[in-house]
C-alpha cells in the first residue's frame, strides 16, 4: 500500500496541477483553443472555458474531500484527459498544447498521453491508501501540513514544467516564486516568529529523517526530537540556553558562532534581566562544516530541557561574512541589545517573539550577564 502521507502528496500534487491549468485557460483561452483546432478538434472559447471551470472543481474536490473520493475524482478527470491527448496527438501541428493557457512548450503528443494516463493510475493507488485530505491535515497537523502542501506544489511544478518542455531552469524559477509567495502567506497568518519557527522545525525534520517525515504519519518534532521523549520542555520546539551546556556559562560554546537574535518585549521574571522590562535572546549556530558534538539531543539528556543543535535556522543579522544555515547549538540571554555588542557582529535590526519571555533556566541567574558579550566561535 502506497504510505498515506505519500498519497496525500500525490492527490495534492495532481489537484494543484489541474488547478494551475484550469485558472491559466480561464484567463487566457485562445492558446489552448488554437492548439485543439491546430489538432482537428473545433473548440470555441466557451468550451475551453467549459474545460478550466472543470479542471479547477476537480483541483478543488481533489484538495477537499476525503482522499479515497478525492482521489477517485482526480483519477477520473486525469483518465479523461489522457483519452483527450490521444485524440489529439494524433493531428497535432508544430504548436504548443496551450495547456496552460500560453503558446509555450511542446505540441500534444507522447508525453502528454502518458503523463495524464500515468497519473490517473497514480491517483487511483493513492486514493486506495485512503489519505486525509490536503486542507483537513493542514488544520490539523499545520507542520505536517506544511510541508505535505509544499510537496504537492513542487510535484505540482514538476509536472507542469514537464508538460510544456521548459526543463529545470523554469521549474527552479517557479519554485522561487513559490518560496516567495509561501513566505508572505505565512507572515499573514502567524506572527514573523510563529511561522519561522513552524518552518525551522519542519526544515530539520527533513534534514534528519526526510523520508520518514513525509512517508509516515507524525509530526516535525517527533521526528527532530531525541529519545523517546513524548512530553516535556525538549518537545516544545525551542533551543536550550548555552548555560544549560556550557558548564554554566552564557556564551556561545566552541564550535558555534552568532547567527541571529530576537528580543522579549515583556519580561516580569526574577533572573537575568529582573526590572529591565525587555531580553534579547541570541542564537549560537554551529559552525558549517562543523557538526556539533552529540548532534540533535535533549539538554544533559532530559526531556525536560529544551533541545540543542536540532533547529537548522537562521535570523541572519549577525556574522553575514559566515555563509549557510546551520542548527541552532543553543540560546544566550543578554539585557543588552546585541546590535551594540562589539563581540557579537550584529546589526539592530529587530525580531520580537513574546512567546519566551517565560523561558528560564536554573543557570540564568544576574551573574551571566557579565559574560553575555563573549562569543564562542
Amino acid at each position: 500500500m502506497v504510505p498515506v502521507d505519500l498519497a496525500g502528496v500525490v492527490i495534492g500534487g495532481l489537484s494543484v496541477l489541474l488547478g494551475m491549468a484550469g485558472y491559466a485557460k480561464a484567463r487566457r483561452p485562445e492558446p489552448s483553443r488554437a492548439a485543439l483546432r491546430g489538432a482537428g478538434i473545433p473548440a470555441p472559447v466557451t468550451v475551453v472555458r467549459l474545460v478550466s471551470i472543470a479542471e479547477l472543481a476537480v483541483a478543488g474536490a481533489g484538495l477537499s474531500l476525503p482522499g479515497r473520493l478525492g482521489g477517485c475524482i482526480v483519477a477520473a478527470a486525469f483518465a479523461g484527459l489522457g483519452l483527450g491527448a490521444v485524440v489529439a496527438a494524433r493531428g497535432a501541428g508544430e504548436g504548443g498544447c496551450g495547456c496552460f493557457g500560453d503558446a509555450e512548450g511542446v505540441p500534444f503528443g507522447p508525453r502528454h498521453v502518458t503523463t495524464n494516463l500515468l497519473g490517473a493510475a497514480l491517483a487511483l493507488g493513492a486514493a486506495l491508501a485512503s489519505p486525509a485530505g490536503l486542507l483537513a491535515l493542514a488544520s490539523r497537523r499545520p507542520g505536517a501540513g506544511l510541508v505535505q502542501v509544499g510537496a504537492a506544489l513542487v510535484l505540482a511544478l514538476a509536472l507542469r514544467e514537464w508538460l510544456r518542455g521548459l526543463g529545470y531552469r523554469r521549474l527552479e524559477a517557479s519554485a522561487l516564486r513559490l518560496v516567495d509567495s509561501s513566505a508572505l502567506a505565512l507572515e499573514a497568518r502567524f506572527s514573523r516568529r510563529s511561522a519561522l519557527m513552524r518552518m525551522a522545525v519542519a526544515g530539520s525534520a527533513l534534514s534528519v529523517a526526510p523520508l520518514r517525515y513525509l512517508l509516515y504519519p507524525g509530526t516535525a518534532l517527533a521526528v527532530v526530537a531525541p529519545g523517546s521523549c513524548d512530553e516535556g520542555l525538549c518537545t516544545d520546539g525551542y533551543t536550550a540556553f548555552c548555560c544549560e551546556i556550557n558548564q554554566g556559562v552564557n556564551a556561545c560554546p566552541a564550535g558555534t558562532f552568532v547567527g541571529g537574535w530576537w528580543m522579549c518585549t515583556d519580561y516580569r521574571g526574577h533572573q537575568l534581566c529582573e526590572g529591565a522590562g525587555v531580553r534579547y535572546y541570541v542564537d549560537c549556530n554551529a559552525l558549517p562544516g562543523r557538526p556539533f558534538p552529540g548532534g540533535c539531543r535533549c539538554a544533559d539528556g532530559s526531556c525536560d530541557k529544551r533541545r540543542q543543535a536540532c533547529n537548522v535556522f537562521r535570523y541572519g543579522q549577525c556574522n553575514t561574512q559566515v555563509q549557510g544555515t546551520t542548527a541552532v547549538v543553543c540560546r544566550v540571554v543578554t539585557c543588552e541589545n546585541p546590535g551594540t555588542i562589539a563581540h557579537y557582529n550584529c546589526s539592530t535590526a529587530v525580531m520580537v517573539d513574546d512567546a519566551v519571555c517565560a523561558h528560564e533556566a536554573g543557570c540564568l541567574e544576574p551573574m551571566a550577564q557579565q559574560l553575555a558579550g563573549v562569543g564562542g566561535a
